[in-house]
């Protein structure tokens, strides 16, 4: 199995939530992302590249959104969006036999909530012109797809309304 960690600072007294499940030979969870000091970090969450744990990422993306202030129709936006952007990671896996760890990360920067999700670069960068980049593209607006050192990183932004939290 894989290590899952869940990272809600900013929404409460609950602090850091840690279930290791890693079996012999498997990696830890890829590092933090690094946050610019005028971000907050909202909430972070890692999981195996693997469809069967999508689920925590949009379980995830509708709390985050919600505590967010986002009405529920963009809650339930930003749920498929974040669904599609974990499935364009797992479209053309790097390696199929290690498909390694995904990791969301929930940002609050001025009045917007932008969601970074990394992993293990893709062969293939998403098609501009795929279903699946067109459906973040009405979903969103502009996702922002990314390569550093074999890491890709599609990124979310998403304004909050004014006035919340």
């Amino acid at each position: 199995m894989s290590g899952i960690s869940l990272d809600q600072k900013g929404f409460g007294s609950r602090g850091r939530a840690r279930i290791p499940h890693r079996g012999p030979g498997e990696r830890p969870p890829a590092e933090p992302i690094a946050v610019p000091a005028e971000q907050r970090r909202l909430a972070v969450l890692s999981f195996a590249a693997d469809k069967d744990h999508l689920a925590l990422a949009r379980m995830t993306a509708m709390h985050v959104a919600g505590l967010a202030g986002l009405p529920i129709g963009r809650v339930t936006d930003l749920r498929l969006a974040v669904d599609e952007a974990c499935a364009l990671f797992l479209a053309s896996p790097a390696d199929p036999a290690r498909p390694g760890t995904l990791t969301l990360s929930f940002n609050r920067l001025a009045e917007y909530l932008r969601i970074s999700v990394s992993g293990p670069a893709p062969l293939r960068p998403p098609d501009e012109n795929g279903l699946g980049w067109t459906m973040l593209c009405a979903l969103v607006g502009e996702p922002r797809w990314e390569v550093r050192d074999g890491i890709g990183t599609l990124t979310l932004t998403e304004p909050i309304p004014t006035g919340r939290a």
